[in-house]
C-alpha cells in the first residue's frame, strides 16, 4: 500500500467522528418514542464519556425526558446513527456543562467500557487562548442550503473576538467570537490548530421554561402525538438563537476528573428549596420578584470580587469594562442575557447571548469584557431577565483620561500595634469597629462627600463631611457601635460619594474572630473514613488505606451569619474537582460541619486537598493522602499519537468499495494470532460511499501493527509489522487496493 503524510496536524474528520448529537426522548401514552430537545456533545474518552452543556443533557423545563440518545458520525457529510443510550455523571448547572457516560446499547444491552474504542478528544489549555486566535468549532447542525434536511457534523471556522469576565468565574468565564454558530451547535466544541478542545460552544434559549407563562421558543419537527401530521398540536422542541460564546474547557476539568473517578461530593448543609416564579414577577417591584439594580461601570475588579474604581465615563482606548449590579430573588438556573448596543447599534463583542444563572439568590454581580479595545461611542448595556428587560446603564467612551476627583480601591482589616491596616481580605472579624482605607486623586479641598454603611441591605450609618485632605493619597476611616449594640456576623457594604456621585463601593463580610492579625472563621479541620453519631470515626487523620469508601471532612466554625456565601473547594493531586457556593444555613457558632467525597466503589488513591472560603478568600485548608497519596496513571491517557485514515479502491476500477473491514489488532497479536475476539482490536473502521475510512483512535508512535482488510467479494489483504515511527507527525493516509476473489 501507498503511505503519504498529511501537511497538518489538525484532522476535521477525527474531530467530527468524535463530535456526537445527543437527544433526550421519552416514550408518550401510545408507545411512540417522541423527540424533547436536541443538541451536540464531544467525546472525551474512548470508554464513551461526553462532554456537553447541562441544558443539552438535563431532563429540565421543556426537556421532558427519560433517556439520552447518543448518536455517532458514521459517515462524514452523513447524518448521524443513534448508537447508545447514556446517563449523566457530572453536572454544574451554573456553568452549563455535564459529563454523561455511555451506558446501554439501544437494543437495552449493557455496554462493557473497557471494551468501547471510541474516537476522542483532548482538552487543551483555555488560558492559553489568544485574542484573534484561529479556532474551528464542530457540532451537529442542518445544512444551510437545505433547513430541512438531517443534522450533520459541521465545521465553522472563526477567530476568538474577546473575552467576558464573570463574577465567581473570573476574567476568562466566557471566550467571545464572531463566527456564525447555529444553536444545535451549543455543546459542541471549539479546537486549537492542534486539536484540542478549548472551549464549548453555549447559548441557551431566550427562556428556561422553568416559568409558567414563559413564551415558546421552539420548533416542531415530529408527530408526536400519533395523528399522521406535524402541527401546533405536536411537541415544541426547544430551540436557541445564535452562538457567540464559549465556556472555556478548563471549567469542564473537574467534572471530567470527577466522572472518570466515580465521585460525589455531599454537604451536611442542604441547599435552600427553591421557590417558584412567574413571568409577570420579572423585574416587578414586588416582594420576592427577580431583580436587577444599582447598575454602575468600573474598571477593575479585586479579589474578592468588588469594583476598584466606579467611573461615569470612560476614556478611548479601554480595554477592560465591568458592569455591576446587584441582584435579588434570583434563582439558578433561570436565563440573564446582557445586550450592548453602541450607538444605538448592537454589539455582539461585548453582548453575551442567553445563559444560565449561577450566583444563586442575592448578591452583588459582575460581567464584562476583557481584551478588545472599547470603540468610542455612546453605549446601552441591557440586562434580561428569561427574555423580560429589566434594567439598563449608559456609558459614554472617548475622550482623554478623566482628571475628575476619585475614590478607589477600599480595604478592610484590623489594626496593628502602630495603627496600621492590615488587609483581611473583605473578610473582618467580628467586633465593635470596622476599618477601612482608600485611595484619593485629585480631591479638592472643600468638596463635599460621604460614607454610607450598610448591613444587610439596611442603611445603618451615614457620615457628611467637607473634604480636608490634599488631592492625592491614602484615607482611614472607621465605623463603630455602641457596647449595648455591637456589629453582628453578616454582610456589609460601604459606599462612598463624591458630592452625590457613586466614587468607589465594597462589599464585605464580618464572621469569625480576630487572632493575631487575621481572621480565624473554621478550626479543627481534619478527615475521617466514617461519621459515627457526628462524630469521626473509623480511620481519622490525614492518611488512609485504599480501602475507604468514604472521606469525611469535619470542622467547627465561629460566627457565621444565616445566608452568608459560603464556599467548598475539592482538588486532587492539585487538579480541580468540585467546587461549590451555598448560603451558610448552619447555627451561627457550632461543631461538627461535615462535608463528603463518596465514590461508586473505593476511593482512588490520590491527595484530596479541601479549601474553606467566606466571601471568595480562604480561611481554612488541609489535605487527606489515600493510598500512594497520587492517582492512577491511566487517567490521564491523552488523545496524542497518529491518525491513519485512507482508501480502498477496487484494483481493476480504481474506484472507492464501500463497507470495507480494517482492522488494526494490539501490539500484542499478529494477524496467525487473531481469533476474531474484540479484546484482540485495537481499532476497527468501515469505508464509506467512496471507498474512505479513518481509524478512531490515535496509533501510538514507536509501535507495530498487524491490519486486516476484509470485503465481501474481494481478497483479502493482512499484514503485520505496520509500524509508526517515533517521529511522524501524522496523519497517515493509505491508499489500499483490493482484487476481486
Amino acid at each position: 500500500p501507498s503511505r503519504a503524510r498529511a501537511q497538518s496536524p489538525l484532522d476535521l474528520e477525527q474531530l467530527q467522528r468524535a463530535t456526537v448529537q445527543i437527544t433526550q426522548v421519552f416514550t408518550n401514552a401510545i408507545g411512540q418514542t417522541v423527540i424533547s430537545c436536541i443538541g451536540s456533545g464531544t467525546l472525551v474518552s474512548a470508554d464513551g464519556l461526553i462532554l456537553t452543556n447541562a441544558h443539552v443533557a438535563l431532563p429540565i423545563a421543556g426537556c421532558r425526558s427519560d433517556r439520552i440518545v447518543v448518536a455517532l458520525t458514521v459517515r462524514i457529510g452523513e447524518a448521524p446513527v443513534p448508537k447508545y443510550y447514556a446517563e449523566v455523571l457530572a453536572v454544574n448547572t451554573g456553568w452549563d456543562l455535564a459529563v454523561l457516560q455511555v451506558t446501554r446499547t439501544l437494543d437495552d444491552r449493557p455496554v462493557n467500557r473497557e471494551a468501547l474504542l471510541l474516537p476522542f478528544v483532548e482538552l487543551g489549555d483555555s488560558d492559553e487562548v489568544r485574542l484573534d486566535q484561529t479556532v474551528e468549532f464542530v457540532g451537529y447542525a442542518v445544512p444551510e442550503r437545505d433547513p430541512t434536511a438531517s443534522s450533520t457534523a459541521r465545521v465553522v471556522r472563526g477567530t476568538i473576538s474577546g473575552f467576558t469576565a464573570e463574577a465567581r468565574v473570573g476574567e476568562r468565564a466566557w471566550l467571545k467570537t464572531r463566527a456564525a454558530l447555529p444553536g444545535s451547535m451549543s455543546g459542541g466544541g471549539a479546537y486549537d490548530t492542534q486539536g484540542r478542545l478549548i472551549g464549548i460552544p453555549t447559548v441557551e434559549p431566550a427562556t428556561s421554561g422553568l416559568l409558567s407563562s414563559a413564551a415558546e421558543n421552539c420548533r416542531r419537527i415530529q408527530d408526536s402525538n400519533g395523528d399522521g401530521r406535524v402541527d401546533e398540536n405536536d411537541l415544541c422542541v426547544p430551540i436557541s438563537g445564535f452562538i457567540n460564546a464559549l465556556r472555556p474547557s478548563r471549567l469542564a476539568r473537574g467534572l471530567i476528573l470527577a466522572a472518570q473517578l466515580q465521585i460525589t461530593p455531599f454537604s451536611q448543609q442542604a441547599l435552600p428549596e427553591q421557590q417558584p416564579l412567574s413571568l409577570e414577577e420579572i423585574g416587578q417591584n414586588v416582594v420576592g420578584a427577580p431583580q436587577f439594580r444599582r447598575l454602575f461601570f468600573a474598571t477593575g475588579v479585586d479579589l474578592a470580587g468588588n469594583p476598584t474604581r466606579v467611573i461615569q465615563r470612560a476614556p478611548a482606548g479601554i480595554n477592560t469594562l465591568y458592569l455591576f449590579f446587584d441582584y435579588a430573588n434570583m434563582r439558578d438556573g433561570i436565563i440573564y442575557e446582557l445586550r450592548v448596543l453602541r450607538d444605538g447599534v448592537l454589539d455582539p463583542t461585548f453582548s453575551l447571548a442567553p445563559a444560565t444563572w449561577s450566583g444563586g439568590r442575592n448578591g452583588l454581580w459582575y460581567i464584562g469584557s476583557t481584551a478588545q479595545v472599547y470603540p468610542n461611542g455612546a453605549y446601552e448595556f441591557i440586562l434580561f431577565i428569561e427574555g423580560v428587560r429589566v434594567a439598563s446603564a449608559r456609558i459614554t467612551v472617548g475622550g482623554g483620561p478623566t482628571t475628575e476627583p476619585e475614590f478607589s480601591n477600599i480595604l478592610f482589616g484590623v489594626q496593628d500595634l502602630n495603627f496600621e491596616l492590615v488587609n483581611t481580605g473583605n473578610v473582618l472579624p467580628v467586633s465593635n469597629v470596622i476599618n477601612a482605607e482608600f485611595v484619593y486623586s485629585n480631591m479638592i479641598d472643600g468638596t463635599p462627600w460621604r460614607q454610607v454603611w450598610y448591613y444587610e441591605n439596611l442603611r445603618i450609618s451615614e457620615v457628611n463631611d467637607i473634604w480636608s485632605g490634599g488631592s492625592n493619597g491614602k484615607r482611614l476611616i472607621a465605623a463603630s457601635a455602641p457596647v449595648e449594640n455591637p456589629l453582628q456576623p453578616g454582610r456589609y457594604r460601604l459606599e462612598l460619594y463624591i458630592e452625590d456621585r457613586l466614587a468607589a463601593t465594597s462589599d464585605f463580610i464580618m464572621a469569625g474572630g480576630q487572632v493575631d492579625l487575621s481572621t480565624e472563621v473554621f478550626t479543627d479541620l481534619t478527615f475521617a473514613s466514617e461519621l459515627n453519631n457526628g462524630a469521626p470515626g473509623g480511620v481519622i487523620g490525614v492518611t488512609f488505606p485504599n480501602t475507604i469508601t468514604d472521606l469525611y471532612a469535619i470542622f467547627n466554625w465561629r460566627d457565621i451569619a444565616f445566608g452568608t456565601p459560603f464556599t467548598w473547594r475539592w482538588t486532587v493531586d492539585n487538579n480541580p474537582l468540585f467546587e461549590v457556593t451555598q448560603p451558610w444555613t448552619n447555627p451561627t457558632t457550632g461543631t461538627g460541619a461535615w462535608l463528603r467525597l463518596r465514590p461508586n466503589r473505593l476511593l482512588p488513591e490520590g491527595s484530596y486537598k479541601l479549601e474553606l472560603l467566606i466571601g471568595g478568600v480562604v480561611k481554612a485548608s488541609a489535605t487527606a493522602r489515600v493510598g500512594i497519596g497520587q492517582l492512577p496513571i491511566r487517567l490521564f491517557v491523552r488523545a496524542e499519537g497518529v491518525l491513519v485514515q485512507g482508501q480502498i479502491v477496487d484494483a481493476e476500477t480504481n474506484e472507492g468499495i464501500a463497507g470495507v473491514t480494517v482492522i488494526f489488532l494490539k501490539p500484542l497479536f499478529d494477524v496467525a494470532d487473531f481469533t476474531w475476539q474484540m479484546s484482540e482490536v485495537y481499532d476497527i473502521a468501515f469505508t464509506d460511499l467512496n471507498g474512505r475510512f479513518a481509524l478512531s483512535r490515535l496509533l501510538e508512535r514507536g509501535e507495530s501493527y498487524s491490519v486486516i482488510v476484509k470485503a465481501q467479494g474481494y481478497l483479502p489483504i493482512t499484514t503485520d509489522g505496520f509500524r509508526i515511527l517515533r517521529d511522524e507527525v501524522g496523519p497517515i493516509e493509505l491508499r489500499l487496493e483490493l482484487n476481486r476473489d
